[in-house]
């Protein structure tokens, strides 16, 4: 099958989305007016929904696109159901091929969760995954909480965090220049267990496990259940508090080391991890 002309399409996309991105910048630059950007946006989402007939490969696979691309913005950083997802009476199939190909077109991904704390981790695509968008300037405007992004001091309190865990996970894949790049987070693997690990990240031969996270240290359950499993002693919280890296003790009573980054530092992420192993 010839792919060409698809591979076209998507990379065109690509470069659209990120030429727009950096007009809302530039004119916020110039400007210093939030309310001025809204006809950006408004132009890129409706660029998006214009060109869905040219990917969509059946008309009722148009209409399920065109539906995510309307209500899919609210739920970011959530975890979500194929079938009947946003309250449509779409079957699972049908919204699964519609989010295959915007995640083709690397306007979306689905995250799916791994269960191991030990390399390999691989994704378990039996349980529910979350979504995650492309940009979280687009997330915010289409979602209608540019205002309250705008006005909360802490992330952790905008969009019940949702908006700091899309912010995250943008962060995490751009440590990496590998497109095809895929995310995880992590449950524990246990009947009746409600463990889960916002993000991990593979460094050193590690499954390194991150929360995004308001609180202090007793509030990390999840975590203290990871590093209770894997054979690594480093675990990251991403926060709106200092840098530190603390001893802690995990429910087991095994030692960790806890190293809680500000949210404008996950780009030096990297760097701090290979300095921690000296």
């Amino acid at each position: 099958m010839d792919e060409g002309p698809a591979v076209s399409r998507n990379n065109m996309k690509i470069a659209w989305t990120l030429y727009g991105q950096r007009e809302v910048v530039a004119r916020y630059a110039a400007n210093k007016d939030i309310v001025a950007l809204s006809r950006i946006y408004n132009q890129i989402l409706n660029g998006y929904k214009n060109d869905v007939e040219k990917y969509a490969e059946t008309n009722k696979q148009a209409l399920v696109i065109r539906y995510i691309l309307d209500e899919g913005w609210a739920f970011a950083g959530q975890a979500i159901t194929l079938g009947g997802f946003a309250a449509s009476a779409y079957k699972a199939r049908e919204t699964g091929e519609a989010f295959r190909t915007l995640n083709k077109a690397m306007l979306l991904e689905l995250v799916y969760p791994t269960t191991h704390v030990i390399m390999l981790g691989v994704s378990d695509l039996k349980k529910s995954p979350k979504l995650l968008w492309l940009d979280a300037g687009l997330v915010n405007y289409a979602s209608g909480i540019q205002k309250e992004y705008l006005l909360n001091k802490d992330l952790m309190d905008t969009w019940r965090g949702m908006a700091a865990e899309q912010i995250v996970a943008q962060k995490l894949k751009a440590l990496s220049f590998e497109v095809g790049l895929k995310r995880n987070f992590w449950m524990r693997n246990k009947r009746g267990s409600t463990a889960e690990v916002d993000f991990i990240m593979v460094f050193d031969g590690n499954i390194i496990p991150i929360e995004v996270k308001s609180g202090h240290n007793a509030h990390l359950k999840s975590i203290h259940q990871f590093m209770n499993e894997t054979n690594h002693e480093i675990a990251i919280r991403i926060w709106s508090g200092r840098y530190s890296i603390d001893r802690v003790k995990a429910l087991n009573g095994k030692e960790f080391r806890l190293i809680s980054l500000p949210f404008y530092l996950i780009s030096a992420l990297p760097d701090i991890l290979s300095d921690s192993k000296h």
